[in-house]
């Protein structure tokens, strides 16, 4: 009787949709998917160039790298398109169907493997030795799954968690940074920074840098190899963008704006942009798709992911322009009970991507002249009515800036909620706004602030 050791074509379209869709499922899938499952050339071409690309870079080809890589190939750029036609369900029931099809066909052919090694030891004689054999693999079978367990022991699994810690360069793959050197050591050390499925909360005054914080954020992560959705609900994408190229190239704001950057410095941003155009920073503006709530939020981030792979950071400017979306009208009063929802429903975004999430918004209830005070510095404790919107920030920085720090664009972090509850002296940095810069880090180390503090 003839078998079937192939995969449907149909099915092979949603598993590789799946895969090259999201890292988990194509690390399950290249973990047990054999070429003999696959039933035409273009698939078997198409999965090979994949997985060496991604051993090669360590990140899921984009739609668009396949086509260019396959520009000659007919057969391979239709299997494509029709991969890229695939669409996702937005509960999780569509994964878990694919997976379970795909697990209960590989658990089909160990049997069939299992089963006629059992039958050449009977045909042998070896009766005893085939039924070892068989209670054996039953034992297997019935611990045998392709999908991570949800569970994991705190004594019996240490000893792999830890090793599992220690290699793979696991600080540098979890860990994003905020490229503000004393914030990244109070979040972790040498290789500091928000961990991946974490919330960071910016508090500040109008005027205070908050959005060239966010921008700071995006550049940062890029600098480490880590591709950023940038949400701009407030300006216009423009706006956004001369942010961006002032803050990355070193240019005045205003000369950005104008096109006038120096043919030598284009040459130089050229070699940059070689490098770092592999982990871009996609900006989403409100001129181009209108109201945002968290579900259209959740809905552009899995488009950019069909595109350009991976999301690691998400950057929302700012937290109170995101509507819930849950149909609830709220009145004035009822303004902290929405952000409140608002703040855990970034939270959720933060997991369910496995992204960091950096987002800001505007203090309020302190008069002018705590504000002022050089040694004043905004903490929870003043912002009770804010409790419920800050609680399910992993990280929550305040941002504090007297009139005279304005002027010499200086001012003070204060690390009011770390995710171990760390505190410290307030983190003097500099600014220069005219470059966008909400860090610059050189005027922040040549500064003398133990002279400043005196003054």
């Amino acid at each position: 009787m003839a078998r079937n050791n192939n995969l449907t074509s149909n099915y092979i379209k949603e598993l590789f949709a799946a895969s090259f869709h999201k890292r988990t499922i194509f690390d399950t899938v290249r973990q047990y998917l054999k070429f003999s499952f696959l039933q035409t050339e273009a698939e078997k071409q198409l999965w090979q160039w994949t997985t060496k690309e991604f051993d090669r870079r360590g990140r899921i080809p984009t739609i668009g790298q396949m086509q260019q890589q396959f520009s000659e190939s007919g057969k391979v750029l239709d299997l494509i398109a029709e991969i890229n036609e695939v669409e996702f369900e937005d509960d999780e029931g569509f994964e878990t169907s694919l997976m379970n099809t795909f697990e209960n066909f590989i658990k089909k052919m160990k049997f069939l493997e299992v089963n006629d090694k059992i039958a050449d030891i009977y045909n042998r004689g070896e009766k005893d030795k085939a039924y070892d054999t068989f209670v054996k693999y039953a034992e297997e079978f019935a611990k045998f799954s392709i999908m991570e367990p949800q569970f994991e022991t705190v004594f019996g699994d240490f000893a792999a968690r830890q090793a599992r810690r220690k290699s793979e360069d696991y600080q540098k793959r979890f860990k994003i940074p905020t490229g503000i050197d004393e914030l990244d050591y109070r979040l972790g050390g040498e290789f500091g920074g928000p961990e991946t499925g974490e919330c960071v909360l910016w508090l500040g005054d109008s005027g205070a840098g908050k959005s060239q914080c966010l921008t700071a954020m995006g550049i940062a992560a890029a600098r480490q190899g880590h591709r950023t959705a940038h949400f701009q609900l407030e300006g216009t994408k423009e706006q956004c963008l001369n942010r961006y190229d002032a803050a990355w190239t070193g240019t005045l704001y205003q000369d950005v704006k104008l096109g006038n950057i120096p043919d030598k410095k284009m040459e130089v941003t050229k070699r940059i942009v070689k490098k770092l155009h592999k982990s871009d920073i996609i900006v989403i503006s409100e001129e181009e798709w209108g109201g945002k709530s968290l579900n259209d939020i959740r809905r552009e981030l899995k488009e950019i992911e069909k595109i350009y792979g991976k999301v690691d950071v998400i950057v929302i400017d700012y937290l109170e322009l995101v509507e819930v979306g849950d149909g609830i009208r709220y009145s004035p009063s009822e303004e902290r009970f929405r952000q409140a929802k608002l703040a855990k429903g970034m939270k959720t975004l933060a997991m369910e991507f496995n992204a960091v999430v950096h987002t800001a918004t505007q203090s309020s209830s302190i008069d002018e002249e705590k504000r002022n005070d050089p040694e004043f510095v905004i903490t929870r404790a003043q912002l009770s009515e804010d409790k419920g919107k800050i609680r399910p920030f992993d990280v929550f920085i305040t941002i504090n800036q007297t009139r005279d720090e304005m002027k010499d664009e200086t001012m003070r972090l204060h690390t009011d909620k770390l995710r171990d509850y760390k505190r410290g002296d307030p983190i003097h940095i500099a600014n220069n706004f005219a470059y966008s810069r909400f860090y610059d880090r050189v005027r922040t180390l040549n500064m003398d602030w133990d002279e400043k503090d005196e003054d």
